[in-house]
């Protein structure tokens, strides 16, 4: 069939976007304000990450057999790109390529003989979290419909670095905050943001997403940017100061910097578990927060590890989800 005989760009099925900006080529689902954006543009490659779909997914109720997704790849901060294909709650595929290819994509996903029954299905097709695109249309087969999946009842919002917009996964639907939303039955903001570091400037006052739950991790970067411990203390605090504000009575766990392969080295900061420890006596001023030990959510081996240094990569995400799920679930919020 031609594409524009059943396409179906509409911005209502997307989910986990805080905003749909739409262009003359599509529509691009983005998960910022436009003041956080302006912030995050004063630096390129803050404004590249901040512009990556991560968490991201169309999530639809549809009769269709096939679906057929057109995109334009307008920048990269990992050479890979996958879309999630989940239907009715159970992933059937990873589809995409090991490189970032040209600039016009297309993916494509047909239902298997034994599933082509007729009937509606949940269709929630995640997309890549370190890669930006616009997506230019989503086509069914011939005569099938689709309306929105019903939200869910709860938000979590998740704040962060490169580990929590998900770098090195390669399947997006691998990182922490969709894992973490998925085990707790929650929509999802993922705000994290590769190379970040504790800014209050970041939370914007008049996000319009209200969140049930708040995770945060920052501060493996922050290790390395400042030159003694006061400086980063008032970072951090004023960070903390500002967001408990915004987020007074809604749970917010703050996970400390995870385990990385040159933590042993010295720095003029201190050591990376002195810069945990002035998380902790921070936090420990607001009874909404409850720290995390990052050290204790992935194993410390290199396998764990998409550059075996950092990033933890798909098997090191499931160990993250499953310790937070943990933590959060044990915590009775």
């Amino acid at each position: 069939m031609r594409e524009e005989e059943n396409s179906v760009i509409d911005g209502s099925l997307f989910a986990n976007a805080l905003r749909i900006e739409r262009t003359t080529a599509g529509v691009k689902p983005l998960r910022f304000t436009e003041r956080q954006m302006q912030l995050y543009a004063k630096q390129d490659n803050y404004r590249i990450r901040s512009g990556c779909p991560a968490g991201v997914c169309l999530d639809f109720i549809s009769d269709t057999e096939s679906v057929e997704l057109a995109y334009l790849v307008e920048g990269s901060v990992r050479n890979w790109l996958y879309f999630d294909i989940w239907l009715d709650g159970v992933m059937k595929g990873s589809i995409g390529s090991p490189t970032v290819g040209e600039d016009l994509g297309r993916l494509t996903y047909t239902l298997d003989a034994a599933e082509k029954t007729g009937q509606k299905r949940r269709w929630t097709i995640y997309f890549p979290h370190s890669v930006v695109l616009t997506v230019l249309s989503l086509t069914l087969s011939d005569g099938a419909s689709a309306e929105p999946a019903a939200p869910y009842k709860r938000n979590l919002l998740c704040l962060g670095d490169s580990i929590t917009q998900g770098m090195d996964a390669q399947k997006p639907s691998s990182t922490y905050p969709v894992q973490l939303s998925r085990a707790l039955g929650m929509n999802v903001l993922n705000q994290g943001v590769g190379g970040y570091i504790f800014d209050a400037d970041s939370l914007d006052e008049e996000l319009p997403y209200r969140p049930d739950l708040i995770t945060v991790a920052y501060g493996t970067n922050d290790w390395g940017r400042y030159g003694a411990m006061e400086e980063f203390r008032q970072q951090c605090a004023a960070f903390f100061a500002k967001a408990a504000r915004l987020y007074e009575g809604i749970p917010i766990f703050v996970v400390t910097p995870l385990w990385r392969a040159d933590q042993d080295q010295p720095r003029s900061i201190g050591t990376i578990e002195a810069l945990a420890d002035t998380i902790r006596e921070i936090c420990a001023d607001y009874p909404d927060i409850r720290v995390i030990d990052g050290q204790r959510l992935i194993p410390q081996m290199p396998a764990m590890f998409g550059d075996a240094y950092l990033h933890p990569n798909d098997e090191g995400f499931m160990h993250m989800t499953l310790n937070l799920f943990r933590h959060i679930a044990g915590s009775g919020v």
